[in-house]
């Protein structure tokens, strides 16, 4: 089933005092409120370290659910070490497909 994603974010939170922390979110629109959302690291990375590659998963919780397309949000933290490569952007498949491309914003204060 293709899932309709939107409003996709990624940055990296800079502030002092370390660490610093990478976090992307976004909304999948899916087919009952007993489905959950999350993300997790693509294994295997790609050959660009800067370019973070994540899989979206969606999980239906058991019992009974009524039928009705809701948004859920799917989240990714990371806590960087300062060995990391910070990443310059995102990308998001599910099932094998690319479903969302995103550039990463440091926030600083």
């Amino acid at each position: 089933m293709s899932n309709q994603c939107r409003n996709w974010q990624a940055w990296l939170n800079t502030m002092p005092p370390p660490p610093d922390e990478l976090h992307v979110v976004g909304d999948v629109i899916v087919g009952n409120p007993g489905i959950s959302a999350h993300l997790t690291m693509r294994e295997p990375q790609g050959s660009n370290p800067a370019v973070l590659l994540l899989d979206l998963h969606l999980v239906q919780q058991p019992g009974m659910w009524l039928q009705v397309m809701t948004c859920v949000q799917a989240r990714f933290d990371r806590v960087l070490t300062p060995e990391s490569t910070r990443p310059t952007s995102v990308e998001i498949f599910q099932d094998g497909t690319r479903i969302a491309l995103i550039d990463t914003i440091d926030v600083v204060s």
